[in-house]
């Protein structure tokens, strides 16, 4: 059988098209985009293609028509191409994890670009090196510059636990950014590239004349894959993947699309599949959790275990495009974190309210967020949530609410003690604990849900039964109980045919477990 060689973790423009890859032309796109303005930013989660997209764009402004030969552009730059002086800066890879050091990989990195084309700009400082480097481009090739710059934000993004470090990287940052705006006449093309926008960072004021293109329904698609791409370059594979699994090859375009589909990066919804995850899944011909298992970005690590933190329920969230759009450098906002790195997406958007409805865009994420974010909030290794979670899910489906307090108390008694010494929010962060690990599980569960005279704290439903779970701290279940009636939370229910359990946990503030319970 023929081999399919996929692009996993390939990320070369030129050794695609020679080696032999399969390729998802992005060319008509990147056309419109190089015809339609100079300089850009576009924001896409890790893993998604932007790397391949400033690989694409440099051969092109090159002016290598070899490599694009039966593409797209080809058709439509029938004529001789002109190459430009390419000033391409990949950030991705670095650790950045002193002062002074993003300032020596730029010097070292400017001046491998000086030998390259016989320059000497006789400059130590960057703004200064880099503006005498882009005047000498100009000057000896008589074309405009192109900068490309891939994975701008790594050296910040890698630096969220030191603030005083991310401070200094910043302001090396701007040093370097600050001497791109004043070039524009000697520059033809700029794009940057990154996975997070900070929002009121002297680099994006610097930079005003950024088109930033992250929610434009004209460029939703330049990375990741839709779905009639999909089906045109893809369809070999997805018939080895059906043959793999004993299935229809229109049953494995449902798997595929269940797994690894349901991007979105504009208002019109157009579905975008994980490239990293499709290519990695038609290569071993099996479906996993390809794009997570690359890790969790140390920024949302960082945020996640932090114990001061709460988090929302996530799903079906409403938000306005500048509370995702942007984020802030010393107090990122949960949401636009989650968004901006790939683990929530668009799902709707209401015009008349200006809303985006956000949710987790496919099984893959959904699956890989709860099981990898449970055990970095609570402070417990992956495996001590794992041997629990079978119990409490036969205890929920089979309507045992003794069992399932049981295992609930065993489980929450492994939290280290000391997780909560600088808060005093012990309710609100168990109740978060329950919430993620019900989600785990994959049961139907909502924290806050609302009643016409108040808040179910916990609300877990099956086709069988419904769970109503009151909380409280350094107080009694049977106050708890007595709330779950005053407040009517069963109401909503009544003519409900399912079997309703009625659940009230007291939380000891000293033990920082359950202690005492009652059912009814």
């Amino acid at each position: 059988m023929e081999k399919i060689k996929y692009p996993v973790g390939v990320q070369s423009f030129e050794l695609i098209r020679t080696g032999d890859y399969i390729y998802i032309d992005k060319t008509e796109v990147i056309h419109h985009l190089v015809s339609s303005g100079s300089y850009y930013f576009l924001g896409r989660p890790r893993r998604f293609g932007k790397s391949l997209l400033i690989s694409t764009l440099e051969a092109y402004f090159q002016g290598r028509k070899e490599l694009f030969r039966g593409l797209a552009i080809e058709r439509l730059e029938p004529g001789e191409w002109t190459s430009f002086p390419v000033v391409r800066i990949d950030l991705s890879g670095q650790n950045f994890n002193s002062p002074g050091e993003f300032t020596l990989y730029m010097k070292g990195y400017l001046e491998d670009i000086e030998s390259k084309y016989g320059i000497v700009t006789n400059a130590e400082d960057i703004p200064t090196k880099f503006r005498r480097l882009v005047q000498s481009l100009h000057s000896i090739s008589g074309k405009k510059v192109v900068i490309l710059i891939d994975e701008y934000d790594s050296p910040l993004t890698r630096n969220v636990n030191n603030q005083d470090l991310q401070e200094s990287v910043r302001a090396e940052m701007q040093g370097f950014y600050s001497g791109i705006k004043p070039l524009a006449e000697h520059i033809h093309f700029c794009m940057l590239t990154g996975v997070t926008k900070y929002g009121k960072l002297s680099i994006f004021s610097t930079l005003n004349n950024l088109d930033d293109i992250s929610f434009d329904e004209a460029y939703s698609s330049i990375c990741g894959i839709t779905e009639d791409e999909l089906h045109t370059y893809l369809d070999r594979g997805m018939n080895r993947l059906a043959d793999k699994y004993e299935i229809s090859t229109a049953s494995a375009y449902d798997r595929m699309k269940d797994y690894y589909d349901g991007y979105h990066f504009s208002e019109k919804l157009i579905d975008i599949y994980n490239p990293f995850s499709v290519m990695s899944a038609l290569s071993k011909e099996r479906l996993g959790e390809y794009w997570f298992e690359t890790g969790t970005p140390a920024m949302l690590v960082d945020f996640l275990r932090n114990p001061q933190k709460e988090i929302p329920e996530l799903s079906g969230i409403r938000v306005r495009r500048e509370t995702i759009s942007n984020i802030s450098l010393f107090q990122p906002q949960l949401v636009a974190l989650l968004y901006q790195t790939g683990y929530l997406t668009i799902k709707g958007y209401d015009p008349v309210r200006d809303r985006y409805t956000l949710d987790f865009p496919n099984r893959e994420v959904r699956s890989g967020f709860f099981s990898s974010l449970l055990p970095i909030y609570a402070h417990l290794q992956r495996s001590e949530t794992d041997s629990v979670s079978e119990n409490i899910l036969d205890a929920i489906l089979d309507g045992e609410p003794d069992k399932l307090v049981a295992y609930l108390s065993s489980f929450l008694a492994s939290i280290p003690s000391g997780l909560h010494k600088h808060t005093g929010k012990y309710e609100s962060h168990y109740q978060l604990i329950l919430y993620l690990l019900f989600r785990l599980i994959g049961t139907s569960v909502s924290v806050e849900y609302q009643t016409s005279d108040g808040f179910i704290d916990i609300l877990i439903q099956t086709d069988r039964f419904i769970y109503l779970m009151e909380l409280k701290l350094d107080s009694s279940a049977t106050e708890a109980l007595a709330q779950i009636e005053e407040k009517g939370y069963p109401l909503p229910f009544a003519a409900d045919s399912r079997t309703l359990f009625r659940i009230g946990l007291s939380f000891d503030s000293k033990t920082k477990r359950i202690g005492d319970h009652l059912i009814s």
